[in-house]
């Protein structure tokens, strides 16, 4: 079905509904968390901030399909810098320098966004169209269909509207149509009157609106995509957020959430640059601190002072922040066990009807001043929440409190399921965010022949995060619900080997 173009909108009551306050309260955190950062990481905080620009500028390439770039190369540039004698031919469709050369116009933009910011210009269509013109600086040409429907490439012009039709064939032959050349700009003096009318709205909607009421303009001939994502990434510096990386995998999942947008519906978008910057703020409270300089004698007095004046303050902080965060996991720990006891009785009560099994259960909650038959339970499945971990570049702290849910599913002769919900905190050092996730373990039983084995079963799409300023009472039906999920995911794991 053929799209037809059509003005753009400004921000819908329904969009404005799109509930985000889970990024809310993490922001608030990842600002007390950065203060810290800059003293003890900042070396490590700026080569992080280097990294995920360069990851933005070759990403932004790859979603467009300017080039290609295989994901060990990508690795190689992302740490160290654009480097032609870094890339192989192999490993790319361009030629090596060329490559090199977009790439760090599209960096040029991420600086450019990044200047912007840092002098509080407003943005102007004339902003825009310099980062049309730095992004697409060693773009000549774009590719076209002439009226005889054959391809044809012609001149582009850098931070110039479009003087021709841009509209694509998409696979199925339906056409999408983009704004007129005689509309455009019209059409973005709007966008950007619009724009500066969202200052007190949420930045991640803002930077959804803006990206996709972009696109329907589509004013360049080409580079549209690059400059949208760009633009969004602006709003996002402004707001002291991260830029939002979409990479390859995620072209798929953005691609539908634009079609979403196209359709009048921009949650899909915002709730994706959502979970993509909340994944980039817990990868960088992560950070490691600095190496210490080796101190002098001279200076040996003034730094046991000032570390005897650090460690208060850290134990002013434990007792405002980590306290805080801690009595919010606990009030949802006790929320979960009862509502973890309601859903299995109602797994067993199937189960024992329908196949006569005789399974049993049993719900636990563990953590500081929870002991299991007398014993602590804090340090349960450590292990296994660090390898969950892992998987998304988290960094578990278990210096602080840590509390899990256990939900356990037994019976004989058949593998038992041990379903584990564990909330635990990250950081290197005390950042008041703790993150919640959930695995399961398939216990098969021990036989003559062989020992009983243990598989564990990853059981959520993506972490629940929590923040010392949130509230338990407006968390919890959210949290039930993903808790929900991943039960879900583990009952089907383990139906899978009965």
């Amino acid at each position: 079905m053929d799209y037809h173009w059509k003005p753009i909108t400004q921000l819908s009551k329904i969009d404005q509904a799109t509930d985000l306050t889970d990024l809310d309260s993490l922001k608030s955190a990842w600002l007390e968390a950065k203060g810290k950062l800059a003293e003890s990481s900042a070396v490590n905080l700026k080569n992080f901030e280097e990294r995920l620009a360069r990851q933005w500028s070759i990403e932004t390439g790859i979603l467009e399909r300017i080039y290609d770039l295989d994901r060990g190369t990508t690795r190689v540039l992302v740490e160290m810098g654009f480097l032609a004698d870094l890339v192989e031919r192999s490993s790319t469709n361009r030629d090596p320098n060329e490559l090199v050369e977009i790439l760090r116009d599209h960096k040029a933009a991420v600086d450019l966004v990044q200047d912007y910011v840092a002098n509080s210009r407003p943005l102007s269509v004339g902003l825009v169209n310099d980062l049309h013109a730095v992004l697409t600086k060693h773009q000549n040409t774009v590719d076209g269909v002439d009226q005889f429907n054959r391809t044809v490439s012609f001149p582009l012009k850098h931070g110039a509207f479009k003087e021709l039709p841009n509209n694509p064939t998409r696979d199925d032959g339906s056409v999408h149509e983009y704004c007129p050349p005689v509309h455009v700009r019209s059409e973005m003096d709007n966008l950007v009157d619009w724009y500066n009318e969202y200052g007190n709205v949420n930045p991640i909607l803002v930077a959804a609106w803006l990206h996709h009421r972009f696109t329907q303009i589509h004013p360049y001939q080409d580079g549209n995509g690059r400059v949208a994502r760009a633009l969004a990434n602006l709003v996002l510096v402004k707001s002291e957020l991260f830029p939002v990386v979409i990479n390859r995998d995620q072209r798929p999942q953005y691609i539908e959430a634009l079609e979403d947008a196209d359709a009048g519906n921009l949650k899909p978008l915002a709730r994706l640059f959502a979970e993509i910057e909340k994944k980039t703020i817990l990868e960088a409270i992560s950070l490691p601190p600095d190496s210490e300089p080796e101190l002098s004698t001279a200076v040996l007095d003034d730094v046991t002072n000032a570390i005897g004046s650090k460690l208060k303050r850290r134990r002013e902080e434990i007792r405002q922040r980590l306290r805080r965060v801690n009595l919010v996991a606990e009030n949802l720990q006790e929320s979960l066990l009862e509502h973890m006891r309601d859903l299995a009785h109602n797994v067993v009560a199937r189960l024992n009807e329908s196949a006569d099994l005789h399974a049993g259960i049993q719900v636990l909650g563990g953590g500081p001043d929870q002991p299991y038959n007398g014993q602590p339970t804090e340090h349960w499945y450590h292990f296994q929440v660090f390898k969950t971990a892992h998987e998304t570049n988290q960094r578990v702290n278990f210096n602080e409190n840590h509390y899990f849910v256990r939900t356990r599913i037994s019976a004989e002769e058949i593998p038992w399921l041990t379903f584990v919900i564990s909330f635990h905190h990250v950081g290197q050092e005390l950042s008041g965010v703790m993150e919640i996730t959930a695995f399961a373990e398939i216990l098969y039983p021990r036989t003559e022949e062989t020992a009983s084995e243990t598989d564990q079963v990853k059981c959520m799409d993506k972490p629940f995060t929590l923040t010392h300023n949130d509230d338990p009472a407006d968390l919890r039906h959210k949290f039930l619900d993903w808790a929900n999920e991943c039960f879900t995911l583990a009952v089907k794991s383990w139906g899978d080997v009965l």
